[in-house]
């Protein structure tokens, strides 16, 4: 039963196909929660992953991110006055 459970939970990471050279890579939570603060920081709507294997750049949505980092919440701004 435990091996059938430990199949059952969850990834930690976040599973990219590269659109070039279609290999698989991943993109931790501590990765993803950190471009999740900078996109809304920034304003972007999507995050450019290099895959590493070809190089070539990968574009992965804001809400695939947020899907990928259920327990994310978005920080206020802070005023630095």
């Amino acid at each position: 039963m435990q091996v059938i459970l430990r199949h059952l939970e969850r990834d930690p990471n976040m599973q990219i196909h590269c659109q070039q050279c279609h290999k698989p890579f991943a993109l931790n939570k501590e990765t993803v929660y950190q471009v999740l603060d900078m996109m809304v920081e920034q304003g972007l709507h999507h995050y450019n992953a290099q895959c590493p294997h070809c190089r070539r750049i990968n574009r992965v949505s804001y809400q695939d991110l947020v899907r990928a980092a259920p327990g994310w919440e978005k920080k206020e701004p802070t005023n630095a006055d």
